[in-house]
């Protein structure tokens, strides 16, 4: 169990930059994927080597525990050597209780489903891992989660709303950082509901101002 922990810490060191994706499935299952990359600069001037040869010793000593946990994971080489680390979740209370990511970093996380509206906040940036808070400075996260249910309420930085896809990003000092996402169960997202009101709206417009018209020459014809 601890050896899942300081794996997900030492691959978010000073200098790291982490994607987290959460995908959340039409029947609520959950998909979670973790893309770690580093710094080249900060590499070679701290450990005196390459991104390649740091991500691939993390995986060569924790792999096989993050096998264990039933994660699968893969080193990707190239210009940009970058760790992916992908789980499955059949719910997602599952999801919350079994990530070792996301449960690293907090220290609660609230779920709450009350009828439809499923409520997930997380309380406390867990500063108690290690002996050491400066091994969870994180140079940039971005915390990703798609889902197909309309959004009542979040603290997302960024929101694509073509896509329903919610940024929660932390960016320096990890201490004030949480995620508040609240959404609504029975209500599917409609990437094209906004372009029905727009078309909707506009031809209201366009009824109004005609009515408005032919009232206005009607009053003209009477007037003369």
């Amino acid at each position: 169990m601890k050896k899942i922990g300081i794996l997900l810490v030492c691959l978010v060191l000073t200098g790291c930059n982490v994607k987290y994706n959460i995908k959340i499935d039409d029947d609520l299952k959950v998909s979670e994927s973790a893309f770690i990359e580093g710094d080249s600069e900060l590499y070679q001037a701290s450990y005196k080597t390459s991104r390649n040869k740091i991500l691939q010793g993390f995986l060569d000593i924790y792999g096989e525990t993050l096998g264990q946990f039933d994660y699968t994971y893969e080193l990707v080489k190239g210009e940009n050597p970058h760790v992916e680390i992908k789980r499955q979740y059949n719910n997602i209370s599952d999801y919350l209780d079994g990530s070792k990511l996301f449960n690293n970093y907090f220290d609660k996380i609230d779920y709450k489903k009350d009828g439809n509206i499923v409520k997930i906040e997380t309380i406390g940036y867990n500063q108690n891992i290690t002996d050491d808070p400066e091994r969870f400075y994180v140079h940039y996260l971005d915390i990703v989660v798609n889902l197909p249910y309309k959004v009542t309420n979040h603290n997302a930085s960024i929101v694509d709303e073509e896509t329903n896809t919610y940024h929660f990003i932390m960016q320096g000092d990890m201490e004030d950082f949480k995620v508040l996402l609240e959404f609504d169960a029975s209500r599917k997202f409609n990437p094209h509901m906004k372009i029905i009101i727009k078309i909707l709206t506009a031809l209201g417009i366009i009824a109004l101002t005609w009515i408005i018209v032919f009232y206005l020459n009607r009053q003209k014809k009477y007037n003369m």
